[in-house]
C-alpha cells in the first residue's frame, strides 16, 4: 500500500525530519538465478553488479519502515534508470514529494516531469573529496537509506530467494517476491 504523504506526515519518525515532503526510499534487489542455455536470455538476465544471472526489481519503503512499493521483476541487465520508468512508480508520485535514493539513480529527468524531488547523495566531479556540507548531506542520506536496505536484507533471507531460482519459477517471481515483501510488513518493524 502507497501511503499518502498526509499518513506519512503523521507518523514520520525523528530521522526523516529534516527531508520535507518524503515519500518514499528506493534501492533494487537482485535475486541470484539458473543461468538459461538460451545466449540471449543470458545476456538479458546477467547483471554486472552481481556477475551473475539475476532477476532485479524496485523496492520502496516508506519512513515509517513499511515496504509500500514493489515492482514487477526484471532480467538483470536493467539499469536502475530504466527499472524506474517501467516500473510505475512515478505515477503514483504526487507533485512536491520526494524521493531518497542512492547515488546509482540518476532519475532527475524523469521525476521533474511530475515535479518530484530527488534527494541522492552528492557527487565529487572530479574533486578529491566533498565539502563538508556535502559530508553532513551524504551522512543525514545513508541514515535514512539503511533502513530501505534493511527491509530488503529480510526479504532476502527466505529461503525460495537466497538460494538460486531456477528458471521454472521465472513466470511468478514476481508475485512471489510481493508475497515476500507483505510478510516482511508483518515482522517487527524497522523504523522506530
Amino acid at each position: 500500500m502507497f501511503a499518502s504523504r498526509h499518513i506519512i506526515k503523521q507518523h514520520l519518525p525523528a530521522s526523516f525530519k529534516s527531508f520535507r515532503n518524503v515519500r518514499i526510499i528506493i534501492d533494487c534487489f537482485e535475486v541470484q538465478a539458473q543461468q538459461s542455455r538460451n545466449f540471449a536470455e543470458q545476456g538479458n538476465m546477467y547483471s554486472k553488479y552481481k556477475n551473475h544471472c539475476t532477476f532485479k526489481c524496485l523496492v520502496g519503503i516508506a519512513p515509517t519502515g513499511g515496504i509500500s512499493f514493489i515492482s514487477d521483476t526484471f532480467e538483470g541487465s536493467i539499469s536502475d534508470k530504466e527499472i524506474v520508468k517501467r516500473s510505475g512508480l512515478v505515477d503514483i508520485l504526487n507533485p512536491r514529494d520526494l524521493v531518497i535514493a542512492d547515488r546509482g539513480f540518476d532519475i532527475q529527468d524523469i521525476l521533474q516531469k511530475k515535479n518530484v524531488d530527488l534527494n541522492i547523495p552528492p557527487f565529487l566531479k572530479k574533486r578529491p573529496r566533498l565539502t563538508p556540507q556535502e559530508e553532513i548531506l551524504t551522512k543525514r542520506i545513508a541514515r535514512v537509506r539503511i533502513h530501505v536496505e534493511r527491509a530488503i536484507e529480510r526479504m532476502k533471507k527466505f529461503r525460495v530467494i537466497s538460494q538460486i531460482v531456477p528458471l521454472s519459477l521465472k513466470p511468478i517471481i514476481s508475485q512471489m517476491i510481493h508475497v515476500i515483501g507483505f510478510l516482511v510488513n508483518y515482522q517487527q518493524p524497522i523504523v522506530k
